[in-house]
């Protein structure tokens, strides 16, 4: 029997609390205060079992997640082991009769195809014609690989030409490595007839090994999406498929080639149709943008971490790419000499590393590549890119403004710059006696702007100037933030590999902003419209609590006379 307990019961008292803040709406929070209540004695004892029983009850504080939460985890508690038994029995046929002609089955089946469906030879050979998927046959004990070689025929209109076969290693979409048996025509070169079948062949002459092209999509979005290695996804298919070290070896030496990279752009100009069509977007321009008339605003930043090294080879051939998003490093280089920036401006703006020549010389002996200067619109679009040798440069900055200035030729475009050091490049202007051309507008983005000096701060901050809005003006450090985890895998990259890669990412991110880009424009118009408001209600309050100006004034006109007098 236990022991009757004293105990103090409290209520809870919920106190609200609302900001308010020039950011965004009203938050509104509670706060809980436990009032206590007269004591009293129990009157019936609790029992071991009734202790137990509170145990596993929900008490009343606990919140609505938590009971959902538990009520999920009991959920699957209660299935997982039906769940265990029913995989063992899917492990062995669950039928006599083929699916297809309903006689009896010689116990093959296809994952692919399904999980519970039973074939027969005959249908299994008539089913799969023109097939990669791999069957699999009944032992008595276990599913084991099918000894059923896999043949691939050519479609009509071969039958006239000189036919041949060829076996070939094929890693199928599963990630599975088998031996097809494949029909060649003489008529056109060996990757065409693959590609026909869904194959992407290894090497462009005589390949000996090809790839499922939707098992080579998964790869490269998972590569753009997720920065994933090539070492990685062989190992991530070797375990999946329990493949030896030997298949994952000719897995890796396959696609560790010229073959990825060349399918990453053929799959490009497949999806944005660019060769057929010129005239659409090649996902290097953003939507929402102005086209003709109106204000542009971009900001400008340099990445220190895309780095290349000197030892990770040369190129043979130029990006495959070209100058979609990097431009000519020849026309940057003739730049630079044109352009001497090494002296240091006279306003040091609180001593920021940004556009000194200096910054990076100590760590960049055995760099080929420093890093990258970029630029993106306001709705963060990658719009232009280069690559820095020299460390961050005025130049920099100063040719990626020529470059959009030329092309905004012949239209009614003004260019709004924001740059983290947009106070040192309008100077260098000045001095320079170049001057700050008529259609640009320079500001500093509004987090590094406190960084600044206080002059700079007013004159230069994108909350202090017309036409740039709430435009924060960080948009390359939320590009950098996606880009800069290519940075394992492109410094040991030769330079052409290395572009296309970034570029093939940049494109990525930017088909990500311009799919959501009617839910982003509707978030920022909805936050403009609260502070709008929130402003509204604070000017008015200024307005009703300040004094009588004109008293003010008088006050002030006359301690003018008192002093003139005295």
């Amino acid at each position: 029997m236990g022991k009757a307990l004293n105990s103090t019961r409290f209520r809870n008292v919920k106190i609200k609390v609302v900001r308010r803040t020039i950011a965004g709406p009203a938050k509104v929070s509670y706060l809980s205060q436990g009032l206590p209540q007269p004591n009293y004695k129990q009157t019936h004892p609790i029992t071991s079992q009734q202790a137990e029983l509170d145990d596993t009850t929900p008490s009343c504080s606990e919140s609505a997640y938590s009971k959902a939460k538990k009520r999920e985890l009991h959920a699957w508690d209660a299935v997982k082991d039906d769940m265990l038994k029913v995989s063992f029995e899917c492990s062995a046929p669950i039928t006599t009769q083929c699916v297809v002609c309903q006689d009896h089955a010689d116990y093959y089946r296809c994952i692919e195809c399904s999980t519970t469906a039973v074939f027969c030879e005959v249908c299994l050979k008539r089913t799969h014609r023109n097939s990669l998927h791999l069957p699999e046959k009944w032992n008595n004990v276990y599913y084991e690989p099918s000894s059923l070689g896999l043949f691939l025929f050519l479609p009509e209109g071969h039958d006239t030409h000189a036919v041949y076969t060829k076996v070939m290693k094929v890693i199928v979409s599963t990630g599975r490595l088998c031996t097809v048996t494949v029909n060649m025509c003489a008529c056109e070169p060996e990757t065409c007839p693959l590609l026909r079948y869904g194959l992407w062949p290894a090497t462009a002459e005589k390949p000996q090994t090809a790839f499922s092209i939707p098992l080579l999509e998964l790869f490269v979005c998972l590569s753009l999406e997720c920065q994933v290695s090539v070492e990685g996804f062989c190992n991530t298919l070797r375990w999946k498929n329990n493949l030896t070290l030997a298949e994952v070896n000719t897995l890796y030496r396959a696609l560790v080639g010229e073959s990825i990279s060349h399918f990453r752009h053929h799959h490009f100009r497949q999806r944005s149709l660019v060769d057929i069509c010129p005239q659409l977007d090649d996902g290097t321009i953003c939507p929402a943008c102005p086209k003709a008339d109106g204000d542009m605003i971009v900001t400008l930043d340099a990445n220190f971490g895309l780095v290349r090294k000197q030892s990770s080879g040369t190129s043979v051939v130029e990006p495959l790419h070209g100058t979609r998003m990097f431009v000519d490093e020849k026309d940057v280089e003739e730049y630079l000499l044109s352009h001497l920036d090494s002296s240091k401006p006279h306003e040091d703006c609180s001593n920021f590393k940004a556009g000194n020549v200096l910054r990076s010389q100590k760590q960049a002996k055995k760099l080929d590549v420093t890093g990258v200067f970029g630029a993106s619109c306001r709705h963060e679009m990658p719009l232009m890119f280069v690559n820095m040798s020299q460390g961050e440069r005025l130049a920099y900055p100063l040719y990626v403004i020529d470059e959009l200035l030329r092309r905004c030729e012949d239209k009614n475009i003004h260019l709004r710059v924001v740059y983290d050091i947009a106070c040192v490049v309008a100077s260098h202007l000045h001095k320079s006696g170049e001057g700050i051309p008529h259609n640009i507008s320079l500001a500093i983005p509004a987090f590094h702007v406190y960084g600044h000096k206080l002059p700079c701060q007013i004159k230069y901050s994108t909350r202090r100037l017309e036409g740039f809005g709430l435009t924060d003006g960080e948009g390359m450090e939320r590009l950098w933030s996606f880009l800069r985890r290519f940075a394992r895998v492109t410094k040991e990259m030769t330079p052409s590999h290395r572009l296309d890669l970034l570029t093939d990412a940049l494109l990525h991110y930017g088909r990500r902003k311009s799919t959501d880009l009617e839910m982003q424009l509707l978030q920022r118009l909805d936050k403009a419209e609260k502070i709008l408001i929130l402003a509204q209600e604070d000017i008015s309050s200024v307005i009703r609590e300040a004094p009588d100006l004109g008293l003010v004034n008088r006050t002030w006109s006359v301690k003018r006379k008192l002093r003139t007098l005295c």
